[in-house]
């Protein structure tokens, strides 16, 4: 889960020198940690709890947006956060929308963080919110309860028309930070699968600098996009110069439970 306000200072990324299995020697919390995404969500030891509320998302159709290539993913950045309000199931607070991003693969059934008694998804979409009790983002994104996430798996079938709005204005994003404008209404509501029903745990970003800060909920049900809108996505370009190359296999591996449970609520 990308979060970072700034990209141009980055040295990590996804590849042999600069991927997850080098972010330790930047960010010792990525060996260290206690609460580390993503995970493989082992569906037989998630506990179902009566007593966890159903999610309640609510989202009025958000106009005027823009899109970023980060040099790590796409980014759809919202500038209103009053046309959000993520609250019920393990959320104690009200919690108010920020970006959304995804990770992918460069083959069908490799691309998604999280995974599901280890099997992954074509790709995985996160929608980012930051805790009311905070004045801004900037302040919750390293606090313990800062940051709630929906996690949506993504599968290669039919097209999906809300997230073309966003993958239509990739071909805009030839270069790393080139930022495109979406004046289509984006409906997040639309992104979500129809059935509700979750997991949710305790973790963290899983990008640096991997704030151990994110009530995690990751939908069991996956959402249906294109193999021609994977595709826009892989063709996403970073690097510069001569180093420039198609963005792929923007994910981290699963991480170590460390003893977290799991709780599960059926819709």
């Amino acid at each position: 889960m990308a979060l970072s306000f700034e990209y141009k200072l980055l040295k990590w990324g996804y590849s042999e020198n600069n991927g997850p299995k080098s972010w330790d020697k930047w960010y010792p919390v990525s060996k260290n940690g206690k609460r580390q995404s993503p995970i493989d969500i082992k569906t037989i030891d998630a506990q179902k709890d009566p007593q966890l509320a159903s999610v309640k998302p609510k989202y009025e159709p958000a106009t005027e947006l823009n899109i970023e290539n980060t040099g790590v993913s796409w980014q759809l950045h919202f500038h209103d956060p009053e046309i959000s309000s993520l609250t019920g199931g393990p959320l104690g607070q009200e919690y108010k929308i920020v970006q959304m991003h995804a990770h992918w693969g460069d083959v069908e059934g490799a691309g998604s963080e999280h995974t599901l008694d280890g099997t992954a998804f074509d790709a995985e979409l996160h929608i980012v919110h930051y805790n009311t009790k905070y004045d801004s983002p900037g302040e919750a994104f390293d606090k313990d309860d800062g940051l709630a996430v929906l996690g949506v798996f993504l599968k290669i079938g039919k097209e999906n028309p809300e997230f073309q709005k966003i993958i239509g204005r990739l071909p805009e994003l030839d270069q790393v930070y080139d930022v495109a404008h979406i004046e289509e209404s984006i409906e997040i509501e639309k992104l979500l699968p129809t059935n509700k029903s979750y997991f949710t745990y305790p973790g963290s970003l899983t990008t640096p600098p991997l704030h151990e800060s994110v009530t995690w909920i990751v939908f069991n049900q996956h959402i249906d996009i294109s193999k021609e809108q994977l595709d826009a996505m892989r063709s996403i370009q970073t690097g510069c110069g001569r180093k420039r190359h198609c963005l792929v296999n923007n994910f981290r591996p699963t991480c170590e439970h460390a003893e977290r449970q799991i709780r599960y609520c059926c819709d």
